[in-house]
């Protein structure tokens, strides 16, 4: 890893640390005093080569990193999320938290560009969702499985291609969005909005087309997303789930018991896609590529999330439709083994179930 001289002032070492960063292709740098630097490159971590910041410098780092009007907070508080900018070099997403009482800092790298489609490997359905005109639409995986980078794509795509008011809540702002040919408001919790479920039932009086929820987290967010997304609004947001069934009963389950078949109802009338995302490591290099499991709404789904216990299991109905667009996440690994983009051991590891994978690999 490229070194910076510890001569140089704190803000040019910063400065050349982010570029080398950017330079290497990492995901996220991790910063905390007395400790080197370290990168995460294709999900892994390594050491940078270049001498621990000290606790002064470290907080002195912390606090310009740090917006004006979050400094108060962050100094008082023992975690707080936000946007930052460094010398044009890229946009990130800082955690800042303590560490034995001093400042620490994790980094996601949000690049400029926001990358298109083709670029990030998103399958062909993905297009087909960016030009949907209302419903629900979920991007789901674990943290750092690339969901904002996707949603970004796809709120881009929809703002240089169709003339909408996209409205944005997010924690903290990203991706900067167009505009394009459309009007794009991204609002950012805790400076330009409360909470989300203030923000969703304020953004349903700010005539809004495409709505973006940077998360679902509770049920009072659930409940005013399937209602814009009931009176015509395309309401796009991410959850921690791992596949498309986890993510329907994760829905479901946030309401109380006697209200889950009524749920089940509104969310099978609502649901347009759910595009669940895992990383997996490329072959030769250290790079990642995506693997996509991709649930769109037809009848066979519909019947599926109302009554679940009368149809043949989820990722077996989305297998069967990938003439329709659906894919499951085998057959996404199964497409990346046989383009030569990941080994077999990489391909089978990630599936559903590596035995059955590489049974069915060698049926064929």
């Amino acid at each position: 890893m490229s070194t910076t001289p510890d001569s140089l002032p704190i803000e040019q070492q910063v400065g050349q640390l982010l570029a080398a960063a950017i330079r290497s292709g990492a995901s996220d740098v991790h910063l905390r005093a007395e400790q080197p630097p370290m990168f995460r490159v294709a999900g892994d971590l390594q050491a940078v080569n270049m001498p621990a910041f000290d606790r002064a410098a470290m907080r002195a780092i912390a606090n310009r990193m740090t917006p004006a009007g979050l400094r108060e907070a962050a100094n008082t508080a023992n975690q707080i999320d936000f946007s930052a900018e460094w010398q044009a070099t890229a946009r990130f997403r800082v955690h800042r938290f303590q560490v034995r009482g001093e400042p620490a800092l994790v980094l996601r790298i949000i690049p400029l560009t926001i990358p298109d489609f083709a670029s990030l490997r998103l399958p062909v359905a993905v297009k087909r969702i960016a030009n949907l005109e209302r419903g629900l639409v979920l991007i789901t995986g674990p943290t750092g499985m690339g969901k904002s980078t996707t949603i970004a794509s796809i709120l881009d795509f929809i703002a240089h291609n169709h003339s909408k008011h996209i409205l944005s809540i997010e924690d903290p702002l990203e991706f900067i969005i167009g505009p394009g040919l459309s009007v794009v408001s991204q609002r950012e919790l805790g400076r330009d909005v409360t909470n989300y479920a203030l923000g969703l039932w304020a953004a349903l009086r700010e005539d809004p087309d495409v709505i973006f929820i940077g998360e679902i987290r509770n049920l009072e967010t659930v409940r005013v997303a399937l209602q814009a997304a009931e009176t015509g609004h395309l309401v796009i947001s991410a959850i921690h789930t791992l596949d498309a069934t986890s993510t329907i009963e994760h829905v479901v389950n946030m309401f109380p018991s006697d209200e889950q078949a009524s749920a089940r109802i509104r969310l099978a009338e609502t649901l347009q896609a759910v595009l669940c995302q895992r990383l997996v490591t490329m072959k030769g290099r250290r790079q990642l590529v995506l693997a996509c499991e991709v649930m769109l709404r037809g009848p066979s789904i519909y019947e599926w999330i109302r009554r679940p216990e009368k149809v043949k299991p989820l990722v077996d109905l989305i297998a069967a439709a990938t003439p329709d667009g659906m894919l499951s996440f085998d057959q996404s690994l199964r497409r990346l083994y046989e383009a030569g983009l990941v080994e077999l051991e990489v391909a089978s590891a990630a599936a559903s179930s590596p035995s059955d994978f590489i049974r069915n690999l060698k049926l064929t």
